[in-house]
């Protein structure tokens, strides 16, 4: 476990960055751990990002909830014809969905 002072830190940040490993440097300020900082990979950073996002999470469960009221429309896959150089859709049956009518496509 590496620890280190802000101060420290704060003037040698380059540095300090280029020595972090695999294992995270614990910041302190008067005598308490204040922050971790640790070496991230781009692919790391997305996770991260995700994994700490309310907003996602949000979706995540307002989607799920949607999913089990069986309001959520069917995934239309796409296909390739390489002979014909075209997209194709590939179509569910139409019971797949058990949906409500759409909003906004009434009269006034």
């Amino acid at each position: 476990m590496k620890v280190d002072t802000l101060a420290h830190v704060k003037n040698r940040l380059s540095a300090v960055i280029e020595g972090l490993g695999e294992e995270p440097l614990f910041i302190t300020r008067n005598g308490r751990v204040a922050a971790v900082l640790q070496a991230i990979t781009d692919e790391d950073a997305e996770d991260y990002l995700l994994r700490n996002s309310p907003k996602f999470w949000r979706l995540i469960a307002s989607r799920r909830a949607q999913a089990v009221a069986g309001q959520v429309r069917p995934f239309v896959a796409a296909a390739y014809d390489e002979k014909e150089r075209r997209t194709t859709t590939v179509r569910e049956p139409a019971t797949a969905y058990r949906g409500g009518p759409r909003r906004g496509t009434g009269k006034r």
